[in-house]
């Protein structure tokens, strides 16, 4: 029986994969920006239900006290989730999300069979997200930047149903390490300074390097369909600047504000608990 249920959740996820597909080339609605403060809770949801997870894994926790922790944090994350699944304008997707968020709250009331049914579709809902972010293209940050945000949210859910149906982990926990990883290198800030004050003149008689008032920039990303900076975050002050370049200034804090506000930030979370 168990084989048949396989057989037939992958028939589904790969049809589920091949209709997105068609989706998402070029004309697809792009995804829209949000509230970047709800990337926050999202950050911190991600934080705590990996944590959950793994301390049910090391022995910290019982599964069904992770289990209860976790239904804590969805309830308290529930509408900020949901934003983001609706941001991404892809049906298939954020219907799943929204589905298993839903569902999560009766999980303990499951019987076994019915557990194992769903962990199977929990988990077909992240193979779907993970596969998207090959079928969006790398021009369309906006919505990479929401499938990276949505594995935050619906992989440690994915992990528990697994852990209560009594299926390996393992797969999964590997499948969404990568994808932080990935995730984690495509919003990596990229961050500059512009000196004030002076012209290039300026520096064909100053060859040494000189402490300038500057603006500092960073940003983690770039949507090319919509045209829109993902991340911003800036700051002004002293930099030190030579030949027009600037070569010392500590941008750590708008590093930090910027990944705050993309799949950055919760590909960071979720990595300092689901890596050894």
């Amino acid at each position: 029986m168990l084989a048949t249920m396989r057989k037939r959740l992958a028939a589904g996820v790969s049809a589920a994969v091949l209709a997105t597909a068609a989706l998402v080339p070029t004309g697809a609605k792009p995804a829209r920006a949000i509230d970047p403060g709800t990337v926050i809770t999202i950050i911190q949801f991600a934080s705590a239900a990996y944590s959950y997870f793994q301390g049910s894994q090391r022995g910290g926790l019982t599964l069904e006290q992770a289990t209860s922790q976790m239904l804590s944090a969805v309830n308290a994350s529930r509408d900020a989730i949901n934003a983001h699944a609706d941001a991404l304008a892809v049906a298939e997707a954020t219907g799943c999300v929204r589905h298993h968020v839903l569902e999560f709250a009766d999980l303990e009331e499951f019987p076994l069979a019915l557990k194992q049914m769903w962990a199977q579709d929990v988990t077909a809902c992240v193979t779907l997200i993970d596969a998207l972010w090959g079928a969006v293209g790398e021009t369309n940050a906006l919505a990479r930047n929401e499938l990276g945000i949505l594995l935050g949210a619906i992989g440690p859910i994915a992990l528990i149903a697994r852990a209560q149906a009594r299926f390996s982990t393992t797969d999964l926990t590997a499948l969404l390490v990568a994808a932080f990883k990935r995730a984690r290198t495509h919003f990596t800030p990229y961050c500059y300074g512009v000196f004030y004050g002076v012209n290039e003149e300026f520096w064909m008689y100053h060859p040494e390097p000189v402490w300038l008032d500057g603006g500092y920039f960073c940003q983690g990303g770039y949507d090319v369909p919509t045209r829109t900076t993902l991340g911003s975050a800036s700051a002004s002050g002293i930099g030190l600047f030579q030949g027009g370049m600037l070569v010392q200034y500590d941008f750590s804090p708008l590093i930090a504000a910027s990944s705050r506000q993309t799949a950055h930030g919760v590909a960071v979370a979720a990595l300092a608990q689901l890596e050894p």
